[in-house]
């Protein structure tokens, strides 16, 4: 199987192939060897080249959201329309969302705390896995629109901030 995907205006050409009892994944040229997968809904968890990871998942429209160790990446299906010349800038969301539904854990920022891009803002525990909900920009903490210990729904702002 073959597919297309654009991420941060990047289009990745992955290929998916089985052999034996794992899976050879090829993005870019650059391969993996896939074994010891479980699939379960929202997630799914296997070994790349000998070493464990877990991955959460979910979908809206066309796009695809994937959490790794709480980084958060949005895919979406190639494009097959011609872009227009010119300057894009990346998205960078000034709002901090889980990719799934959960329980919020723990929230270690207040109101006003000075944050720098990868710092944690909220803590989801969703499918016995915690995952910690990090900031994409430096900014302010603006908002926290959740309690610690509500349930918070995916897609739906936990915290907000100001640049």
């Amino acid at each position: 199987m073959e597919i297309k995907v654009n991420f941060l205006n990047k289009t990745y050409k992955i290929i998916l192939e089985k052999e034996g009892d794992f899976y050879k994944i090829i993005i870019n040229e650059k391969k993996y060897e896939v074994s010891d997968f479980t699939i379960c809904a929202g997630g799914i968890s296997f070994r790349v080249n000998g070493n464990f990871f877990s991955i959460n998942y979910a979908e809206d429209k066309d796009k695809k959201f994937i959490a790794v160790d709480g980084e958060y990446y949005v895919f979406e299906p190639e494009k097959m329309e011609k872009k227009k010349t010119g300057t894009v800038a990346t998205e960078k969301s000034n709002i901090v969302v889980s990719p799934m539904p959960g329980l919020l854990v723990k929230v270690p920022v207040k109101i006003g705390d000075k944050v720098q891009t990868g710092t944690t803002l909220a803590i989801v525990e969703a499918m016995k896995m915690q995952n910690e909900l990090r900031t994409p920009i430096d900014g302010v903490v603006k908002k926290i629109n959740y309690k610690e210990g509500e349930q918070v729904d995916a897609f739906v702002p936990i915290v907000e901030l100001e640049t």
